[in-house]
C-alpha cells in the first residue's frame, strides 16, 4: 500500500498543470509498474545552444539496463549518462522525458553489457566523483570515466577532439563537446590510484614488474595496445601469476 501511494504521488508530480487524461495516466502506470519511483527525479538538463559532438557517454541512444537505486534493483529500464554533468538519466516509460537519478542513491548500474559504479558511494568521500565504467573485475579493479566538456570552436580545429562519429558535423556551429577519459586503479584493499601513464600502473606490481613487462614485450610491438587494452592486460596477467 505504501509503494502504491508513493507511486501515485510520483505520477501526480509528472502530470502537466492541466492534468492528464485518464487513459494517459493508466498508460503511464501500466508502463512504469514497480519502477515508478525511479521517475520521481528532476527533468534532465536541456542544452539549448547548438553544438557539435555529444554530451552523452558514448552516443545519444538509450540502452536497456539495470540500476541499483536506493538499495533496490530495477531491471529493464532505459539508461544513458550525461557525461558533461555526470548525471545518470533514465527514460520514462512513455519515452517523453529523461529524468535524473540522484547520484547519492545510485550504487551501480549496467547498460549495453557494460558495468558502471559510483565510486564515491562505494568507497567514501576520498573517491573521485562521477560514474566509472568497470574495465577489469578481479582482486584489483580498473575503471575509466568519460567526460564531455562544452567549449567554443570558432575555426573548427577542435573537431578531432569530439570522440564521437555520430551525427553531422556543422562547421557553422561554434560550440563543441570535447571528449576526455580518465582511468583509476583500485587495489584489493580499496586504495584508489589515478592512472595516467603506463608506468603508474606497472608500479602497483613492483614485485611482478619484470614478468609483466616481459609478457607485454611478447604481446605487442611499438606499443600497439591502446591505454585501455594495456590496463586490462596488465591486471589480467598480474593476477594470473
Amino acid at each position: 500500500m505504501k509503494h502504491y501511494l508513493e507511486a501515485a504521488i510520483v505520477l501526480t508530480l509528472l502530470l502537466p498543470a492541466g492534468g492528464m487524461a485518464q487513459n494517459d495516466a493508466t498508460r503511464y502506470m501500466d508502463a512504469a509498474q514497480g519502477s515508478a519511483l525511479l521517475y520521481r527525479g528532476h527533468k534532465a538538463f536541456t542544452y539549448t545552444q547548438a553544438f557539435n559532438g555529444t554530451y552523452f557517454w558514448s552516443d545519444p541512444a538509450f540502452e536497456t539496463g539495470e540500476v541499483v537505486y536506493n538499495g533496490k534493483r530495477y531491471s529493464g529500464v532505459l539508461l544513458n549518462v550525461d557525461a558533461a554533468r555526470q548525471d545518470l538519466l533514465v527514460k520514462t516509460p512513455t519515452g517523453e522525458l529523461y529524468k535524473v537519478l540522484a547520484s547519492a542513491y545510485v550504487d551501480r548500474f549496467s547498460m549495453g553489457g557494460r558495468q558502471f559504479f559510483n565510486l564515491k558511494k562505494r568507497f567514501g568521500g576520498s573517491a573521485p566523483d562521477g560514474y566509472w565504467e568497470l574495465l577489469h573485475d578481479g582482486r584489483a579493479k580498473a575503471f575509466k570515466q568519460v567526460r564531455r566538456t562544452l567549449q567554443q570552436d570558432l575555426d573548427g580545429h577542435l573537431r578531432t577532439g569530439m570522440g564521437y562519429e555520430g551525427g553531422n558535423y556543422n562547421p557553422k556551429i561554434h560550440n563543441i563537446f570535447l571528449y576526455s577519459v580518465s582511468y583509476c586503479y583500485v587495489s584489493e584493499e580499496g586504495r584508489i590510484v589515478p592512472i595516467r601513464r603506463r608506468g603508474q600502473l606497472l608500479n602497483q606490481y613492483k614485485d611482478k614488474k619484470r614478468e609483466i613487462k616481459r609478457h607485454l614485450a611478447a604481446l605487442e610491438r611499438n606499443r600497439s595496445l591502446n591505454f585501455e587494452q594495456f590496463c586490462k592486460e596488465v591486471l589480467s596477467y598480474a593476477e594470473s601469476l
